[in-house]
């Protein structure tokens, strides 16, 4: 029975339980009710009050949100970051990274190019960006028109991961550490003063001497490359290592890198400063040969 309160038609907010009857009679009810007019148990009065009340709600949301969007915007600097070296996740000392990469070991069998192809193609593409640059066109050796020495002689290219902000502190003739290669030190020591402001690598064999280990292009990264500042344009220097390992013999290279603020740690578990390839150079023409004066002994 319909009734006021407080000067209120108590019938457009009362609920009555529903009526029986047929199902489908039921649920076209519940649809569309011809007594009080409602459909899906609103009358137009309560779903317009609704529908203002969400529009006010979801456009509060959608202006703090705004809001908020555009003082982090403001913030935000898209040419440098906000925290940088020590107090950034990152930190202050760079990974060393080795391409072509590989999730293990590399096989190469000099018979079969397939072995070594996609290590080729993957070089190839990586200095697709280095064409124009002309301390890479100066370079010598360890080129793509002659496969980057693969199979037998294979060049490796070192790196170091970008770290915004980060100048390297150099080692130079009169700072030299004591754990550092002869070969190196001597290196150093034989450059002029301007020529030691670099980031210097050696590599060894970490099984054996049997390892022949060539820098075609120098021995050090150089130091006007750094610090990395988001600039247009940057391409990261590469140092090339030609490796000729015995044939038949699995191979470790271990090549480090040097200055004051790089952390050596050779620990597997949590390397720094130096970064590892393993690779196995198959020459089947050897062991056939092998096998041919074998049974030729016989």
């Amino acid at each position: 029975m319909a009734g006021k309160s407080n000067g209120v038609d108590t019938s457009d907010w009362s609920r009555t339980p529903p009526t029986s009857g047929p199902l489908w009679e039921r649920v076209c009810k519940a649809i569309y009710n011809p007594e009080d007019k409602s459909f899906l148990g609103r009358t137009p009065k309560r779903w317009g009050i609704a529908l203002v009340f969400y529009l006010i709600f979801y456009a509060v949301l959608a202006a703090m949100f705004a809001a908020c969007m555009g003082v982090l915007l403001m913030l935000i600097d898209d040419k440098r970051p906000m925290y940088t070296l020590e107090s950034s996740l990152i930190g202050a000392n760079p990974g060393v990274a080795s391409r072509p990469a590989v999730d293990g070991s590399f096989f190469l069998d000099n018979t079969n190019t397939s072995s070594y192809d996609i290590y080729v193609d993957e070089l190839k593409y990586f200095f697709r960006d280095y064409a124009t640059e002309k301390w890479y066109l100066s370079r010598k050796g360890c080129k793509g028109e002659e496969s980057f020495g693969y199979p037998t002689s294979p060049c490796f290219f070192i790196k170091l991961n970008r770290i915004y902000g980060w100048k390297p502190q150099y080692y130079v003739a009169k700072s030299l550490p004591t754990d550092m290669p002869d070969h190196l030190s001597e290196y150093i020591s034989s450059l002029p003063d301007m020529e030691q402001q670099q980031i210097w690598i050696s590599c060894v064999d970490e099984v054996s001497n049997a390892t022949s280990i060539e820098y075609p292009w120098g021995r050090g990264l150089p130091g006007r490359f750094y610090p990395y500042q988001n600039e247009v344009g940057y391409i990261s220097p590469v140092l090339a290592i030609k490796v000729t390992p015995p044939a038949n013999t699995p191979t470790t290279i271990r090549c480090r890198i040097w200055a004051k603020n790089i952390i050596y740690n050779k620990s597997l578990k949590e390397p720094s400063g130096y970064t590892r390839i393993q690779l196995y150079v198959e020459d089947n023409t050897s062991l056939n040969s092998t096998n041919t004066d074998g049974a030729g002994i016989k």
